[in-house]
């Protein structure tokens, strides 16, 4: 980690003595997540592998039994899979965060003069670049299995790009249970969360297929916008696909509800990690 020496900022301030800057902390710890990633690639291989065997159940298993309105199941389903998969893709990651806390990996980090903000959004920027790297196997797969692109390549690229966004926002959720759970185990068990959520959601069958009940969860839960700003910008208009509302519609309510996430959940992953 590289030290900045104390310096006059020229307004009378001075930057404290031996404090590396917030944007040198945020590089070396995304870096070194990443390099960690490079020489355990079982932890990518695992979730590539995880998110390929349930798109493939359901796209020859359970598929061939949903019927949806307006398009193909295979065209419907991809998109819900390469956006609900950033939970179980998040899930590996809390228990990871986790095993490094247990580890004293945390400790030793505080007694590095670097703040702590930039070293947990370091941590949190590699992992919605690992999330993004399978949503990204994802779609692959999912063109090879018969998924046909609506969209132009620039709606493509924007979902891609709003995938990156999706990412970064639940990096921050899943390194705080990942940070509060005391251990790989608790937090395995909190990353079970993610099931209820993706099923509770419009990735996998309309939600109008659900009970009543289940439908105003299912609608305005976070991840049925994302899904829905992703469907509707690879398969086209959104009218044509059977949704309710424009794609500005469920555009904004997804920005809202990341930028809703990181603003509660930043500050609580920050609070775990001095707590821990």
């Amino acid at each position: 980690m590289t030290d900045t020496t104390a310096g006059n900022l020229g307004t009378g301030l001075r930057r404290p003595e031996g404090t590396a800057s917030a944007l040198t902390t945020l590089a070396t710890m995304a870096r070194r997540t990443a390099l960690k990633l490079f020489r355990t690639p079982q932890i990518l291989a695992i979730s590539i592998v995880q998110s390929v065997i349930f798109l493939l159940m359901f796209r020859y298993v359970i598929g061939g039994a949903i019927g949806v309105p307006g398009t193909s199941y295979v065209d419907f389903l991809i998109p819900g899979f390469v956006f609900s998969g950033l939970l179980f893709t998040a899930g590996g990651s809390a228990v990871a965060i986790a095993e490094e806390a247990v580890a004293g990996l945390n400790d030793r980090l505080r007694s590095l003069p670097i703040g702590d903000v930039a070293t947990l959004a370091g941590r949190a920027f590699a992992d919605a670049a690992l999330m993004w790297v399978v949503g990204l196997v994802t779609l692959a797969v999912g063109f090879a299995v018969g998924f046909g692109l609506g969209g132009s390549i620039a709606e493509l690229a924007l979902a891609l790009g709003l995938l990156a966004v999706y990412a970064f926002a639940f990096a921050w959720v899943f390194m705080w249970l990942g940070l509060v759970s005391g251990s790989s185990q608790a937090a395995q068990g909190l990353s079970i969360l993610a099931v209820p959520f993706s099923f509770l959601s419009s990735a996998f069958v309309p939600i109008d297929s659900m009970p009543e009940v289940l439908q105003v969860f299912a609608e305005h839960q976070p991840l049925t916008f994302m899904i829905d700003t992703g469907r509707a910008l690879m398969l086209g208009e959104t009218t044509a696909i059977g949704l309710e509302h424009s794609l500005g519609y469920y555009l904004i309510g997804s920005l809202i509800w990341s930028a809703a996430m990181i603003a509660v959940f930043a500050p609580l992953a920050v609070r775990a990690y001095r707590k821990d």
